[in-house]
């Protein structure tokens, strides 16, 4: 057995790094305002410090918008504090790093064993009797990593809880994809020491529904958006907004502006959804916040919360766009199709050198407008999926500048992916010698999109065009192997085969189609 008693940090760490985790950085993530969400908070800490109860699972759902992600950062730093968080992970379906349920466990584990060096121990010693244990199905990777660490029936003993929290469950792949992931979490999970305490949130998917319902060891809590604890927390934080609003602004507002009956007026609005109190933050919060505001004020309340945030997006659109200008529309268009469809975000310059975009329009110049939307560093990115959803959904966004076909832009996507490569492939692509470290070598960030992602593009792209495929066959007969190369200098190698398998199965159907 690995003593990791004998080990340093940095070594212990590198055992546990055969896990292959996946990069969880919480570092922009939100609280909840102080003195918000101050009942919720109590009952789960206390159920979590509830050592009588055998109800060692906690299932948060509530609709988009309703500030999950945001209660699950706050529990997760409440107990890093404390010392009791052993794993904080947010899944994300714009990431294709954070979205795949195969890395899940290992992920758990690799944090847990982190945290706690006695588990650490025990996984460490897993891993070097099962060397493989990554490339296990999930059931055989939570068996050897979990249920033979943490199970009472293995002599496993906590006095005090360690908490797992699992955020934005939804959005962990496909109904499909998590299938199996969501069947040993729900059922597995009982078997562990009941010290150990998942807390898991997402939307009510029906899938996710059915795994959690009727489990006597899961517990269940709905963050209901009409209770009145609900609308004081969102009054409470659009005046601390305002506030903040007021002091920063060179215009003279007025220190009790916009008054009280605005701000009730606003938190009305906001039909308890905390992401559109939060997107209206950022539209106010612009050249002029009283023109935006009374452009706020003057719509009709939606009757239905997703109504609301509609209503909410096409006041923004319609009032930070220039739609009568071809150009803005163009350049608006590209650069969000690429961003609905990016498997992992790029930086806006990534952007700009993968569409090859003129130094002269930026497409920051073009995200700037969209402050209240989207954010644009470090990397672009929505401020919350709702928005994405809105403008995939004709019916939605009701207009045509504004709704995204996802099959156009991957088409797009992967033809700007293969372009790109092929100006910048060649053989030796980091001008390596034989000493030199490949540790310490690295690519652009949007060369290495293209070479990750490319194949993924053209393998979801339907409608497929015979003069895609022959610039298909040019790439492949002149760069198979400097992308080998590339994806070995980004420690990619491994993924290469399956890729190619995708893509032979894409080739074989769409020429089927062609033909």
């Amino acid at each position: 057995m690995v003593n990791l008693h004998q080990l340093s940090s940095a070594a212990f760490k590198q055992v546990l790094l055969g896990l292959n985790p996946i990069d969880m950085d919480p570092f922009l993530r939100k609280e909840c305002l102080p003195d918000t969400r101050t009942n919720v908070l109590e009952f789960i800490i206390n159920w979590v410090n509830d050592l009588r109860t055998t109800q060692n699972v906690l299932w948060i759902y509530g609709l988009a918008g309703s500030g999950k992600s945001t209660l699950s950062t706050t529990i997760a730093n409440r107990f890093r504090e404390s010392g009791n968080l052993g794993t904080f992970i947010f899944f994300d379906r714009d990431i294709a790093e954070r979205n795949n349920p195969r890395d899940v466990i290992r992920t758990m584990a690799y944090q847990l064993g982190v945290f706690h060096p006695d588990i650490g121990e025990i996984i460490a010693s897993a891993l070097k009797s099962s060397p493989n244990i990554c490339l296990s199905p999930i059931s055989y990777q939570f068996q050897k990593l979990f249920l033979d660490t943490l199970s009472p029936s293995k002599g496993f003993t906590v006095s005090a809880p360690i908490v797992l929290v699992l955020d934005a469950l939804d959005e962990c792949g496909t109904p499909k994809d998590r299938e199996i992931l969501l069947t040993v979490l729900s059922d597995k999970s009982r078997d562990l020491h009941p010290n150990i305490r998942f807390i898991f949130t997402s939307r009510a998917e029906i899938d996710i529904l059915r795994a959690f319902n009727h489990q006597i060891h899961v517990r269940t809590l709905e963050l209901d958006i009409t209770v009145r604890d609900n609308h004081c927390d969102i009054q409470l934080y659009i005046r601390h907004r305002m506030a903040n609003i007021c002091r920063r602004m060179i215009l003279s507002l007025g220190d009790d502006w916009p008054g009280e009956k605005m701000i009730e007026e606003l938190t009305e609005q906001a039909s308890g959804l905390f992401i559109w109190a939060s997107t209206a933050m950022e539209f106010i919060d612009g050249y002029d916040p009283r023109r935006r505001l009374a452009s706020l004020l003057s719509a009709k309340v939606a009757t239905t919360a997703q109504a609301t945030l509609d209503a909410l997006y096409l006041r923004a659109l319609n009032l930070v766009g220039i739609w009568d200008d071809e150009d803005f529309v163009s350049d608006f268009r590209s650069i969000l199709g690429l961003v609905l469809v990016a498997q992992r975000p790029l930086s806006s310059e990534g952007i700009d050198r993968l569409l090859c975009r003129s130094q002269d329009r930026p497409s920051i110049h073009v995200i700037k407008h969209l402050g209240c939307v989207m954010r644009a560093s470090p990397t672009v990115r929505f401020l919350h999926p709702s928005f994405a959803e809105f403008l995939l959904t004709p019916a939605r966004c009701n207009n045509d500048a504004w709704f995204f076909d996802r099959a156009i832009y991957h088409h797009i996507a992967a033809k700007k992916c293969l372009q790109h490569l092929d100006a910048v492939l060649k053989r030796n692509i980091c001008n390596l010698t034989l000493s030199a470290d490949m540790a310490d070598e690295s690519l652009p960030d949007h060369t290495s999109y293209a070479c990750m992602f490319w194949v993924h593009h053209l393998c979801v792209i339907g409608d497929v065009q015979m003069s895609l495929v022959d610039e298909l066959d040019k790439f492949l007969r002149q760069h198979l192997i400097h992308w080998f190369e590339s994806m070995s200098i980004l420690k990619r190698s491994r993924d290469t085969i399956p890729l190619l398998g995708r893509l032979l199965d894409w080739l074989v159907s769409s020429v089927d189609v062609l033909t």
